[in-house]
């Protein structure tokens, strides 16, 4: 089994690495392949709503998302980590789903059906409120794709790096564990 690892954190040592570390060792544990991809380190270009990819999944702008396009295929299981900005993804992640839609054909069905995904999420108030539209966009997303919402966890008052409790980082790895 393998697992993509989709890193929207701008930041490598910031409170969105202590739960992906979290499920990505726990997966590891379990034999499986995992692989993060550090979006902010890649170039991915916006979608140009051109639908170029529609017939064949290939997404005529020549840029990293190749790659991450590649992964996800591979991958049975796709995690989406990103701290929240303003209510939504960091668009670090925001553009790679945006440039998703390479995973649908002509007729909108999807080219990845029954693929799982997770997610986690860090925002720095106290108010679970705030992850809300985010995740909402993330069902939908998945919705459309017929990729299984295997679950989350997110985290409120990540307020400086590394202050994520060990509850929320052993409830990562209860959700690697469910899916391992």
């Amino acid at each position: 089994m393998n697992a993509v690892i989709l890193f929207g954190s701008p930041r490598k040592n910031g409170n969105t690495v202590e739960l992906a570390r979290a499920v990505a060792e726990t997966l590891k544990e379990k034999g499986w392949g995992v692989r993060t991809l550090y979006l902010n380190d890649m170039n991915i270009r916006p979608c140009q709503g051109c639908y170029t990819c529609l017939p064949d999944g290939v997404c005529r702008i020549n840029d990293d998302m190749k790659d991450v396009r590649k992964y996800i295929a591979e991958s049975d299981l796709i995690v989406y980590a990103t701290p929240i900005y303003w209510f939504g993804p960091s668009s670090q992640l925001k553009l790679a789903m945006d440039r998703s839609i390479a995973f649908m054909d002509e007729n909108y069905n999807s080219r990845i059906e029954g693929k799982k995904a997770v997610t986690l999420t860090t925002f720095g108030d106290e108010n679970m409120d705030t992850c809300a539209p985010a995740i909402e966009m993330f069902r939908k997303t998945f919705d459309l794709l017929k990729v299984v919402y295997a679950g989350r966890v997110d985290v409120p008052g990540c307020q400086g790096e590394g202050n994520i409790g060990q509850g929320y980082k052993d409830k990562a790895r209860a959700l690697a564990e469910s899916l391992a």
